[in-house]
């Protein structure tokens, strides 16, 4: 069994808390050392009696990479696996890794730099942001398991904001199975590399098909490696236009009401659907991390949260933000009722 690729912790934002031995995911082993950083590749092949190259050679083969593909490597440590698949590619073809520790950054681009079209950007995956880019492919490689749920809807809508219609998001990590009733050598092994991160626990128990399907993606296929304990998870981005579906952010702190002061102040966004545009169901619930963050720093943070959802239904946005909004061709609607009210008068009243 092969330990998670992880994410290393380390940026401006951050820094202060990194230096005072501070861990965001303290339940979690998502934070590296910066020796482990350094070491990662060789700690990697040691840990795996060098059975990890010629598994990701195998999984890289799965994702059928085609010559031109633009590929967004999410958790990219050192590099390696980038290389690999830049073998695939051929001068219209490119690959971006993204991580935000600059050890990484370091081994990355000594190790791609004979390939021109393979670059490195410092960028959290546990936050919303936007490239204003899309990509055919999206790969995770042993990073996602190590994060929170909530966190990990965050990332996966990070997913669907930058594939194109169609992409494919490609999840290489642990499959699921009962810690409890595999064999005793196996749960060894497992609680030895993943024993401080419960979060891996909780990773293992949940129907990642069903939970992809629900974030609308589409012909999920698995691929089983090492007696099935691995899995990579290939989901397409589904095209939502075979029925037309909107989706609205609401700011709410209760997902009663519709929250009443400034849209960047809420604690959440409720997310809900709209088909047809004739009924609408909710889909889910958002942590806004902004919250508290002074308004004109946060104002864009909180857009690029809810940047798939077409409307915006708020009690106030800041003569700016709907200025940026509706550049971005974001519809507005204002209401202070409460939500299932206010929703069944948008359909009402709108055509979508």
């Amino acid at each position: 069994m092969i330990p998670h690729k992880r994410d290393s912790i380390r940026d401006d934002d951050n820094l202060h808390a990194v230096q005072s031995q501070k861990r965001l995911y303290p339940d979690s082993r998502v934070e590296l050392t910066p020796f482990i950083q350094k070491y990662y590749d060789l700690q990697l092949d040691m840990a795996t009696l060098g059975l990890y190259k010629p598994i990701i050679k195998k999984v890289i083969k799965s994702l059928h990479i085609q010559p031109e593909d633009s590929i967004l490597d999410f958790g990219c440590g050192t590099g390696r696996n980038a290389c690999l698949m830049a073998k695939y590619l051929n001068s219209g073809g490119k690959i971006t890794g993204l991580d935000i520790s600059e050890i990484m950054q370091r081994q990355f681009e000594k190790k791609c730099k004979s390939y021109p079209n393979v670059q490195f950007k410092k960028q959290r995956i546990d936050r919303p942001f936007n490239l204003h880019e899309k990509f055919d492919k999206v790969f995770m490689s042993f990073v996602f398991h190590g994060f929170p749920q909530e966190v990990r809807k965050i990332i996966l809508q990070n997913t669907l904001t930058h594939l194109k219609k169609g992409g494919s998001l490609n999840i290489l990590d642990y499959s699921k199975f009962d810690i409890q009733s595999i064999p005793f050598h196996h749960r060894l092994v497992f609680n030895f590399v993943e024993g401080q991160c419960k979060y891996a626990y909780d990773f293992i128990q949940r129907n990642w098909e069903k939970i992809l399907s629900e974030y609308h993606f589409e012909n999920i296929q698995e691929f089983f490696f090492t007696k099935n304990y691995i899995r990579l998870l290939k989901a397409q981005k589904s095209n939502l236009n075979k029925e037309k579906h909107t989706l609205i952010a609401i700011p709410s702190n209760d997902g009663i009401n519709i929250f009443p002061k400034m849209l960047g102040m809420a604690k959440y966004m409720f997310i809900y659907e709209i088909e047809n545009g004739k009924k609408f169901k909710f889909i889910e619930k958002r942590n806004n991390p902004y919250e508290k963050t002074l308004q004109h720093l946060k104002t864009l943070d909180v857009y690029d949260l809810i940047n798939d959802c077409e409307i915006i239904l708020s009690a106030r946005i800041g003569k700016k933000g709907i200025k940026r909004l509706q550049e971005r061709g974001v519809k507005l609607f204002f209401n202070k009722e409460n939500i299932q009210e206010a929703l069944t008068n948008l359909i009402k009243e709108q055509t979508f």
